[in-house]
């Protein structure tokens, strides 16, 4: 029943933007001192840009279609991540996320997982390299899994990105 009222509440949202609006004002606020996983900015050399590398996290639902889908049976939805290859074909790419209506994206990943664009601006210098790595994700988290986002699968991404020697991310929600 959960899964139903999630689907309805979905196509509502997107086909009235005022409830989204009007939904969100009453949710919970989550105060904290600090942003999680973000690095202390003021300690940090800021890149410029045509030096830097540029990664792409999705929420999505995007992951290669080897993966293993995101589990849509849960209500809370799935705090997991699908690591993807910055060598990956956008053919190879799949969407798992009943949330959102991604009739464009099936047709161009582009639209949520903009590879290729990001592939244009370091050919073209304005940026000094596409990842190596970029994270799948899938948004609609709620509950348990919320809290297994902030507790492991965010640090996690957060690791990874490190490890790749990411200077930004570009965050594209589904």
């Amino acid at each position: 029943m959960a899964r139903i009222w999630n689907r309805l509440l979905a196509v509502a949202y997107a086909r009235l933007p005022f409830l989204s609006r009007w939904a969100a004002r009453r949710l919970p606020g989550h105060a904290t001192a600090a942003l999680p996983w973000a690095a202390t900015v003021a300690a940090r050399h800021v890149v410029p840009l045509r030096q830097a590398a540029v990664a792409l996290v999705t929420l999505a639902g995007v992951h290669l279609k080897t993966q293993t889908p995101f589990d849509m049976q849960n209500p809370d939805g799935d705090a997991s991540f699908r690591v993807i290859p910055g060598t990956v074909i956008p053919a190879d790419l799949t969407i798992t996320h009943d949330y959102y209506d991604h009739t464009a994206a099936d047709r161009d990943v582009n639209v949520v997982f903009p590879i290729e664009r990001l592939r244009e601006l370091a050919a073209a210098g304005w940026i000094g390299r596409a990842a190596s790595r970029h994270i799948g994700a899938m948004g609609h988290i709620l509950g348990a899994e919320e809290r297994r986002l902030v507790a492991a699968s965010g640090p996690a991404i957060a690791r990874l990105l490190r490890e790749d020697r990411v200077d930004y991310v570009v965050l594209v929600p589904g």
